[in-house]
């Protein structure tokens, strides 16, 4: 078996066929060229002109192979974790199925407020395409039922594990501006909303989806090579968490951020104070940078002590 092969059978089953139905469809671009403007994500056309199939059509189809190479490895890293450790293969199905069309929604509905409050219709006119919405949903899901508690985003630096999708949201947009931040925010929105039970109506309880895995007409899916039974413990029919307690920990640890932030920009313009410098000063230690050879210190002069910026640069920070 060759290891295109054997990494096609590691993927499993319900994230392989979204995943297959992404590339179909791109191969449909590839042979008819058809204008892709009449499948884009558009809250204009969708509520006036009652195209509603865009609602799906937007997340399937892609603006080139670099978008649709960079979504579908996305989709089989996170939906493989996703599905084997703690949705199983029927639920995660249902989850992309929901998710392309939530996100969508929720979209529309967002594009839609921005124009009735504010007068702002940019977001109305605007086409977007891709599958990063639902991958985002995806994202959400499987940070926050992870055992890890912190991640890295692209080795910048460590979030916990509960914001990794909202710090890649950020970095990805200063990354690349011309990807649809609305769309992420919805894919966002969607799988936080999930994962705290809102739409749990949506979706069936884990004693059901046992059941339909035992009946024999489901026999055909449960022998496919890369189905994954709904895993123990899964937490379905378990209470969800709070939702409240939830959003003041997220607040909390988004004022925290913010006093260091300032408390670190404070300290690099106006200086900490001389007390607070009292730990920096080579009088007493002796040597510098914490090098042990203490005859440095004789040769460094330290009558002043530093309280922030140099003078020189005060004065052209004034000038500007």
């Amino acid at each position: 078996m060759s290891r295109a092969a054997e990494a096609l059978a590691g993927i499993p089953l319900a994230t392989r066929c979204i995943m297959g139905l992404c590339i179909l469809t791109y191969a449909y671009q590839l042979l008819l060229d058809p204008p892709l403007h009449n499948y884009t994500m558009c809250p204009q056309n969708v509520l006036h002109k009652h195209e509603f199939y865009r609602i799906v059509t937007s997340s399937l189809f892609h603006g080139s192979l670099m978008h649709i190479g960079m979504n579908m490895m996305s989709t089989m890293a996170i939906g493989s974790m996703l599905e084997k450790k703690h949705l199983g293969t029927f639920m995660m199905g249902i989850t992309i199925l929901w998710g392309i069309i939530l996100t969508s929604a929720i979209y529309i509905l967002i594009a839609w407020l921005l124009l009735m409050v504010v007068g702002y219709n940019r977001m109305m006119l605007q086409h977007s395409l891709g599958f990063s919405g639902v991958i985002f949903q995806l994202s959400v899901m499987e940070s926050n039922l992870s055992p890890n508690r912190t991640r890295s985003v692209f080795g910048i630096m460590q979030v916990s594990s509960k914001m990794y999708p909202w710090a890649l949201l950020v970095v990805l947009q200063f990354v690349m501006p011309q990807i649809s931040f609305l769309g992420h925010l919805s894919g966002i929105l969607v799988g936080t909303l999930q994962y705290y039970g809102l739409f749990k109506f949506l979706f069936p309880s884990e004693s059901y989806l046992r059941e339909c895995e035992m009946s024999e007409r489901l026999a055909m899916i449960r022998s496919q090579p890369g189905y994954v039974v709904v895993p123990e413990g899964s937490g379905r029919d378990t209470a969800t968490p709070d939702i409240r307690s939830a959003i003041m920990r997220t607040l909390g640890s988004i004022a925290l951020f913010g006093s260091n932030l300032c408390e670190t920009v404070k300290v690099c313009i106006f200086g900490r104070g001389a007390e607070a410098n009292a730990n920096i000063q080579l009088g007493e230690i002796g040597a510098v940078w914490g090098s042990s050879d203490a005859s440095l210190s004789g040769d460094i002069e330290d009558d002043d002590e530093w309280v922030g910026l140099p003078m020189a640069i005060q004065r052209s920070t004034e000038e500007t």
